[in-house]
């Protein structure tokens, strides 16, 4: 039973800062050098200023032909034509703006929103059941959830501190844990995005915020993430207050260091019959740190950044363990690589890169002890776009789905959505080449290899569960290696260089993307293939 609690050890916790995706998220802010008005900006006043941002995509997808369960359950998803526009805007005056003589102190309020997201057109998967958060089980793009805000959030700049309040989102280091959704993954797509109501202080107390190292104190209530979906706790939400702190060193040339801690207390839906709902109570501490070295006319590269989660539940309880569970659990994900900048004093593209990526979560090899170690990254941070995103994503739909049948269970088991993460990776280790070319601007040609495998017994659990716990795949075979499959991935880009002029830019771009999976024996073997087009338009 511990399984149910797949991602209670790696949920995607509210970073300490919040800012738009384009600032690093826990800096606390100083008064900015006067500068020139930015593009798609327009000055309200000599201390006013108001700056638009967003983006329209269109994705255009073949998904594979996949078996996700032993009854012969089909992805059975053809070519789907998908969309989502994402604008906000932001205010910003005195010292915020960056305005001449207005000393240190100002205000921002930021406004931003995904509207009319969902599949457009084509063809919807076969998966039974509705627990897919991209819902792709419906063609539509007006329902309520395809309109969600991302943040609605006012703060007030005074020297070296700011306060701020309001709904915000939530990055922190590579996105393992916290993720915004508003950074590009290597392959693949981002679709979702923490989101918390926050109160924030935030502060560089040295030198008059000159120097670059930052404390942040704040308090969530979390609105969506991983863990956390809408709704009251009888109708099946979940209800989560965070508190947490965290230290960062952010000097100007990009390297970071950084430390944050976070205490989160869950309140888990009312079961029929119950008076009460259960808890999750956890405690994590997450590093990370970044650094680019030149050498000659190359940059060397490295980032890394490593959680650790410690807590209880009683959400879910395993055979041996029937009134909760202890949640012990660990992660880390890192890169290296050199890359040849673009022309000196250009904010282009690197001309060529070559990194390596990995990543390690830990799983639970003894699922009826009185201990959880499953570890989940963030949905939003991908490796791959094949194996995890739709693969292990489509299985766990499919395993809520055998496990949700009346016809299977008499009730669906406690916490039992946790086992559906729309891909994320976890349980499993990764590790992943990446080179990159661009040899104009307007051109970019990326390519990968990523090897795959788990850090638990592969197991889906319905099939484990009826197999007497013995580890058995979604195809009902039995397994005994680790490897999870390889996959090839290609991306090609054409635009993405700014049109207009020097105060209203756009950038249109035209991305298409492959992916092609080597199944390992224990994922039933097998070939898989997946291309998609992506049209969007930045600003």
């Amino acid at each position: 039973m511990s399984l149910l609690l797949l991602v209670l050890c790696g949920f995607s916790l509210a970073a300490p800062p919040s800012a738009p995706p384009s600032a690093p998220p826990s800096a606390p802010p100083s008064a900015p050098p006067s500068a020139p008005r930015p593009a798609n900006a327009v000055a309200l006043g000599p201390d006013l200023l108001l700056t638009s941002a967003g983006e329209l995509r269109v994705i255009s997808s073949l998904p594979p032909a996949l078996t996700l369960d032993a009854d012969g359950t089909q992805l059975g998803q053809g070519a789907v034509l998908d969309q989502r526009l994402r604008a906000g805007l932001t205010l910003k005056s005195g010292g915020a703006a960056g305005r001449p003589g207005s000393g240190a102190s100002g205000f921002t309020l930021t406004t931003s929103w995904d509207l009319f997201t969902g599949q457009l057109a084509g063809d919807p998967w076969d998966v039974p059941g509705t627990i897919d958060e991209r819902h792709r089980e419906e063609v539509s793009v007006l329902t309520p959830r395809s309109f969600i805000p991302r943040s609605a959030e006012g703060s007030v700049l005074v020297g070296p501190m700011s306060v701020s309040a309001g709904l915000t989102t939530s990055h922190w280091g590579l996105g393992m844990l916290a993720n915004d959704g508003a950074h590009d993954p290597e392959f693949g797509r981002a679709d979702f995005g923490d989101r918390v109501l926050r109160v924030r202080v935030a502060t560089r107390p040295f030198n008059k915020g000159e120097f670059p190292l930052g404390f942040s104190v704040a308090a969530d209530r979390v609105v969506q993430d991983d863990l956390v979906h809408a709704g009251s706790l009888r109708s099946g939400g979940q209800v989560a207050w965070q508190g947490l702190a965290a230290v960062l060193l952010a000097p100007k040339d990009g390297n970071k260091l950084g430390i944050y801690g976070v205490y989160r207390n869950q309140l888990e839906p009312v079961l029929a019959g119950e008076t009460e709902g259960r808890t999750t109570r956890l405690a994590v501490v997450d590093i990370f740190g970044q650094a680019s070295v030149p050498v000659g006319a190359l940059q060397l590269r490295v980032g890394g950044e490593a959680a650790e989660v410690a807590g209880r539940t009683t959400r879910s309880e395993s055979y041996n363990s029937t009134d909760g569970l202890d949640l012990v659990s660990g992660g880390a994900t890192g890169f290296f690589g050199v890359a040849a900048p673009g022309a000196p004093g250009t904010q282009g593209p690197d001309r060529w890169s070559a990194k390596v990526r990995m990543g390690w979560a830990s799983g639970d090899g003894d699922p009826d002890d009185n201990v959880s170690n499953d570890f989940s990254f963030d949905r939003d941070y991908d490796a791959g776009m094949l194996l995890f995103d739709e693969q292990m994503g489509g299985i766990e739909a499919a395993n809520y789905a055998l496990i949700s049948d009346p016809a299977n269970t008499g009730h669906t088991p406690d916490g039992a959505e946790v086992t559906v993460t729309e891909g994320s990776v976890r349980r499993a280790s990764f590790l992943q080449p990446v080179v990159d070319f661009q040899p104009l601007g307007w051109l970019g040609l990326r390519a990968g290899v990523m090897g795959a495998w788990s850090t638990a017994p592969i197991a889906q659990p319905f099939t484990t569960f009826r197999n007497g716990g013995s580890p058995t795949n979604h195809l009902n075979q039995p397994t005994s290696g680790r490897a999870l499959g390889c996959e090839i991935d290609w991306a090609i880009r054409v635009g993405g260089t700014p049109m207009g002029s020097a105060h209203v830019s756009l950038r249109p771009e035209l991305l298409l993307q492959g992916a092609h999976l080597f199944s390992s024996a224990d994922m039933g073997g097998g070939k898989a293939t997946m291309l998609t087009a992506t049209a969007r338009a930045r600003w």
